[in-house]
């Protein structure tokens, strides 16, 4: 007992080096160790702005009691989340967008309508009530909470009469994104009409829709409780090892490595040269040898091979290989007629990440998307005389995945108010305004 309360006052205060053997002392002896930890959360608590600057137990005492899985403290725990901003910052800084997550998520009790209530508090910081948004997720993905439970209470957010704050609504924007929750997708396109989501964190609607079908790799939305001192131990407040000492975790090694493969995503690629040969089948698909097709063609300017189509599709959510149970395609939901107009409406306005010294003529790159977005407009005309659609949103509520028709007909009429040659901007334009119409 001697040993711990010493180890205990060793991390009392504010100390450059990271006190590893204090911590695996004070790990070692959980049980009586946890009354001196719930002590100093509720000291923080209690004293607020008015805390020791320099008094650092609290800080330690919220990663022990997550890492020991403290669920009887877990009310205290969401008191401090539920303090104000300036307040919360003051005690726990950067905990607050990074860690307070897993922190909620290792100590909940059981207590949903606590997060509930919590998650709708005004007076709560909005990167706390994030935070919260963030342990509802994992819960979910724990089979811990029901889908419904959950999908109701972010529709409640989205609907409510009430703002809420941007930071939330981009929050729950994110949560059905990582949750995969599909049928919410009509909901999620609310949301940005609304103008309610900082694309700034988390990107448009269409790099959203990538995201809800994207099952390459899961990712947690929070740690796990053997992890919480290794997320402690690289906090900068502390002098770090050396790089060559580090004993990175696997599963930090595989996030990194994800993030690295989300960043290569549409960007461009060092590509080999091959040589097409005179008698090889041609490579725009048409089936006829590469000397009877497109060899003595000239490129139309914005023409893309069937290669590079293929390279900016790489984000496009994938069709599914194999069934994986509980896991929902896109094909599932839409028909390969939606999914080929969606395809052009992507190359044409996906976010294209190339170098600055590649980047293209703004002259070919409005070619490009008017070439695309005419070839979907007229696919799109054969379904709206078709089935007789009067309305975009008619339209939209069954066809559109990545963009609403308002969106990219829109971007057409501008395209051909600049360079018409198709001819058809009269009829765009009629369409735009007949069809806008609610």
């Amino acid at each position: 007992m001697e040993e711990l309360q010493k180890a205990i006052e060793n991390i009392t205060y504010y100390s450059k080096k990271f006190p590893k053997e204090d911590l695996e002392l004070i790990s070692a002896n959980r049980e009586a160790a946890i009354p001196y930890l719930r002590e100093a959360v509720e000291k923080a608590v209690r004293e607020g702005d008015d805390l020791d600057q320099k008094y650092n137990l609290h800080f330690y005492s919220i990663f022990l009691l997550a890492q020991f899985q403290d669920r009887e403290f877990f009310p205290k725990m969401m008191e401090l989340a539920c303090l104000p901003e300036e307040t919360l910052d003051f005690l726990i800084g950067d905990v607050l967008t990074e860690d307070l997550k897993n922190i909620l998520y290792n100590t909940y009790n059981g207590e949903i309508e606590l997060l509930r209530q919590s998650v709708m508090n005004k007076e709560a910081s909005d990167y706390a009530r994030s935070a919260m948004l963030s342990a509802m997720g994992q819960l979910y993905l724990d089979n811990t909470l029901e889908k419904q439970e959950l999908q109701d209470f972010l529709k409640e957010i989205i609907y409510g009469e009430d703002s809420i704050g941007d930071y939330v609504y981009t929050a729950v924007a994110d949560r059905i994104c990582q949750c995969h929750f599909t049928e919410m997708l009509p909901d999620l396109r609310h949301l940005y009409q609304d103008l309610r989501v900082d694309e700034g964190v988390i990107g448009g609607y269409d790099a959203c829709v990538d995201r809800i079908f994207w099952y390459r790799s899961e990712q947690r939305l929070c740690r796990t409780s053997d992890e919480m001192l290794t997320r402690l131990r690289g906090w900068a407040m502390f002098e770090q090892p050396d790089e060559e000492d580090e004993d990175d975790s696997a599963e930090d090694m595989m996030d990194r490595a994800f993030s690295r493969m989300i960043d290569q995503i549409g960007k461009t690629e060092p590509r080999k040269s091959v040589k097409i040969g005179r008698n090889d089948p041609c490579p725009c698909g048409s089936g006829k040898k590469y000397k009877q097709c497109c060899l003595n063609k000239p490129r139309e300017v914005g023409a893309e091979s069937r290669e590079e189509q293929e390279k900016w599709l790489k984000g496009y959510p994938e069709a599914a290989a194999e069934r994986v149970e509980g896991r929902i395609y896109l094909e599932d939901l839409y028909s390969s007629e939606s999914i080929e107009i969606d395809k052009l409406l992507y190359l044409a306005l996906r976010h294209r990440a190339i170098p600055i010294w590649n980047r293209e003529p703004d002259t070919v790159v409005a070619k490009r998307k008017a070439r695309y977005l005419t070839d979907a407009y007229r696919k799109f005309q054969e379904i709206v005389a078709r089935e007789h659609i009067q309305r975009f949103s008619e339209y939209d509520s069954k066809y559109s995945i990545h963009y609403p028709c308002v969106e990219w007909i829109g971007e057409l009429t501008g395209l051909l108010e600049e360079d018409d040659s198709e001819g058809i901007l009269k009829e765009v334009r009629k369409t735009y305004q007949d069809m806008g119409k609610e």
